[in-house]
């Protein structure tokens, strides 16, 4: 191979080498309105039909905790909830997962106009998630 050659093909390879890593960086960057990042969102629809499977509630909190979802239910919501077959155990962790991101997250208390929350393809209202939550809540 020509010495010519040889620099064309090394000065690609290096072109390759950072056009790849410029997209990691870039990809890494866009998640950057992201405080922590989580498993996938875990919906009300998806803790019930989870439930009236007969799936351990033990299994369906660690679901929910991997997923980082927070959930904004009032008390009707719950109790439908549970005569649809969601045990005391997952609405309760349901529950103090909600109040623990209220302390920790207290915008998401006074969010009146839902800004930190995203309504569901179910009805329901979320924060949190996969992509964790906004930097303004």
């Amino acid at each position: 191979m020509r010495a010519g050659n040889r620099r064309a093909t090394r000065a690609g390879a290096w072109l390759a080498l950072l056009g790849i890593a410029g997209l990691g960086i870039g990809a890494a960057g866009c998640g950057g309105f992201a405080t922590k990042r989580f498993g996938e969102q875990v919906t009300v629809t998806e803790v019930v039909v989870l439930s009236q499977h007969g799936v351990d509630p033990e299994k369906i909190i660690a679901k929910m905790r991997r997923g980082g979802t927070i959930y904004n239910l009032s008390e009707k919501q719950y109790a439908e909830m549970r005569k649809k077959g969601v045990t005391p155990a997952v609405i309760s962790y349901m529950q103090r997962s909600h109040d623990e991101a209220v302390k920790t997250f207290p915008k998401l208390a006074e969010d009146a106009d839902l800004n930190c929350w995203n309504l569901g393809y179910d009805g329901f209202w979320y924060a949190g998630g996969p992509l964790g939550l906004h930097p303004d809540c």
